[in-house]
């Protein structure tokens, strides 16, 4: 991500988060969805923050994107499930900060 944004990665929603990732990487919602198996509206639609993706399509979310699974999906639970975050990394677990995979 770009060392200049001026709201750091934990802040930042997981939608956008995506958006911007994708962007970065010069890539179109189509290209995005293909890699994901599914349609540019549901790509358009989480980077809206309509919908929510399907946990288990976080790893390759993180695999096109670039980014470490690990720290992408625990963000996610963060995000949409905090019960479930709390009970796996304690209810005072700092935010997640995501970093970059080397391509």
């Amino acid at each position: 991500m770009k060392q200049n944004s001026t709201a750091t990665i934990a802040e930042m929603p997981l939608h956008i988060l995506l958006r911007r990732r994708r962007e970065e990487l010069s890539l179109y919602q189509t290209q995005l969805a293909e890699a994901l198996h599914v349609t540019p509206e549901c790509i358009g639609q989480w980077e809206c923050g309509r919908r929510r993706m399907e946990l288990g399509k976080l790893p390759r979310i993180a695999e096109v994107l670039h980014l470490d699974a690990k720290e992408l999906c625990a963000k996610a639970l963060l995000e949409f499930h905090p019960l479930v975050h709390a009970a796996l990394f304690g209810p005072d677990a700092a935010l997640v900060k995501i970093q970059q995979v080397p391509v």
